[in-house]
Order: C-alpha cells, then structure tokens, then sequence
C-alpha cells in the first residue's frame, strides 16, 4: 500500500532539508576560511598615513593567517564610499573595512546614510594616537606656548581661527571642544586634507589646527610648528616633551585618532574571531610591526571583540553629545 503524505508536510520537510544542507555547507566554508585572498577596504587614497598604515595590518594579517590580504583603496565622501561597498558586500569574512573616527562621526552627522549604522560590526581595535594642537612658529604666534597662552591670545582678539580637514574630522570635534573648554569663539576653517590644513598654519593664514602626530612630526622637528598639547591624560611616546591638555587644566579637550576593522553585518561569529585573535597575535608576536606604529605617533591597539565593541559604543554616545550641543552638522 502506497503511504501519501500531505503536501504541506512534504514541503516542510524539504525547505528543513534545505536549511540543514545550507547550514553544513556555512560550517564547512567557515572551518576552511580563508581559503582565498581577503579584501581589507581602506575608504581614502592611497599614499596617505592611513594607507601606509593599513598596508602594514594588512601584511602582518596575512602572515598570521596564511593568506593574502589585499588593500583596497576606496575613497570618497568622507569615508562613505568604502564604508558603504563593506556593509553592502556577502558577510563571508573575505571582504573587511578598516576605519576610525569616520565610522561613527559620519552617522552622528549626516541626515542621510546609504547604510544602516548596524550594517557594519566592530571587529578589532589596530592603533590609537592623541591629536596634536599645533600652532605656526612665526612671529606672529611667538606667544602661543600653551592652552593658557592661546586663551588670552583668543580672548584678547574676540576668538581664533581653527583650521581642520574638513567638517565632520577629528579637528572639527577638537575645534568643537576648544571653544566650550576656553571659552572663546572659535572660527571653522575647513580645508581638504590635513596637509593643506598645516600648510594654512605654517603660513599664518589661521591660527592653530589638530592633527595626528604622523602628520605633524616633520614640521615639529623642522621648526615650522610649535606643539601646544597633545589632546589626552597621557603625554604621546612621539612627543614626550608636550604636555597634555589634561595637564594644563582642560581635561574636557581629549579626541583620539583611532583604527579599527569592521565585517559586514551577518559574518559568521567564528570568523569574527579568527580575525581578532590574528590582529591581536601579530602585534603581540611582531616587536618589528609595533615599532613601525610607533615610529608613525600610533600606539599599537589590539584587544577583543567585545573590548573594541564596548568602545565604539561609548564613542558614539560622547561624540553624538558634543554634535548635539554644538549643533554640529555636515548636510
């Protein structure tokens, strides 16, 4: 006797088929991951301190996992280019972002985005930097030595002029900061790039700008800048002599210049490890890489998932305060 079963049930049967099927299929891809080159987006140009940095993960990634890793070079809008093609791309692990302030500031301040903030998951933490408040060497500014010496230069001239790499960067924020902590009006000058920015303060067409020490480094030693404060509570290993704006009484003005690698929402768990445990083991195992940061004004950063996670968040919530009450916006 031929046994008939409903169609309903047979139907059920084959979709948990299905499901079961595509499930030892993930589980197999996630076990031989990576078996092919790893795509690390970098969303600005190449040549500039974030790309020769990138370059320097990438490699030592690919050391740990015996794999390539390729960067890619996706610039545009403030970083929403490159961030966009990660959250949009297959979350298999073989297409990453790695990012910095950008990746929360973009969020925080545009009224439209081309991806939900949760369509990219923090990873892991690569390195950090305190800003480095510059000011001209000139005559002009012989004066300025300190936070103190700026605030009665500004107080005394009805404000100052702050030039930044564009609205939305981590100078605007520092320039946002200045202004409550020494209570002076501050003008927002935004240029293209943090080269063209300290270009404008060596040539005294503004008055001070904030920048990462990678950048500033060669105009310090040269002469054409004076470092006023290094914008954390611990001074810089680059820049051991300038005090910290902590120390000078403006603990309020503290941004960071920071990396991190992002996955595309809906990446494996496993995978997500693999690549943290590997960042983690390459800066821990390679004194040579470490190094290299240091020498760049970074200091090597590599700690959990959730470490790096619980950081993103609580940025997210100090910076989002500071573009509330400073009505900070880029649209």
């Amino acid at each position: 006797m031929t046994q008939r079963f409903p169609r309903r049930a047979v139907l059920a049967r084959m979709a948990a088929c299905a499901m079961l099927a595509l499930s030892s299929l993930s589980a197999v891809a996630q076990a031989h991951w990576p078996d092919k080159p790893i795509r690390l987006v970098l969303p600005f140009s190449a040549g500039g301190p974030g790309d020769i940095t990138t370059r320097l993960i990438a490699q030592a990634l690919g050391r740990q996992l015996g794999q390539t890793v390729i960067v890619d070079n996706k610039a545009g809008a403030g970083g929403i280019i490159g961030a966009e093609f990660v959250a949009k791309s297959a979350p298999d692990g073989y297409t990453l972002l790695i990012a910095g302030n950008g990746a929360v500031a973009n969020a925080l301040l545009r009224a439209k985005m081309p991806y939900a903030d949760s369509d990219l998951v923090p990873v892991v933490s690569t390195n950090a930097a305190p800003s480095v408040m510059v000011v001209g060497a000139g005559a002009s500014r012989k004066d300025i030595k300190d936070l103190q010496a700026l605030q009665a230069y500004g107080k005394a001239r009805g404000g100052i002029t702050f030039g930044t790499a564009g609205a939305g960067s981590t100078g605007h924020f520092v320039a946002e900061m200045v202004e409550t902590a020494l209570g002076v009006p501050v003008t927002l000058v935004h240029y293209k790039s943090g080269s063209e920015t300290l270009n404008a303060v060596i040539g005294g067409q503004i008055d001070l700008a904030s920048e990462a020490p990678v950048g500033v480094l060669g105009f310090l030693r040269g002469g054409k800048l004076r470092a006023l404060a290094v914008t954390d509570d611990k001074r810089a290993q680059a820049l051991p002599d300038v005090p910290t704006t902590a120390e000078q009484g403006f603990a309020g003005i503290r941004m960071e210049h920071w990396g991190g690698i992002y996955a595309p929402k809906g990446t494996p768990a496993p995978i997500l490890d693999r690549i943290a445990q590997a960042t983690q083991a390459a800066f821990r195992s390679d004194a040579g890489l470490r190094a290299q940061f240091e020498t760049y004004g970074y200091r090597p950063v590599s700690g959990t998932r959730a470490e790096f996670t619980r950081f993103v968040q609580d940025e997210k919530l100090r910076l989002g305060k500071i573009v509330h009450d400073a009505h900070m916006t880029i649209d």
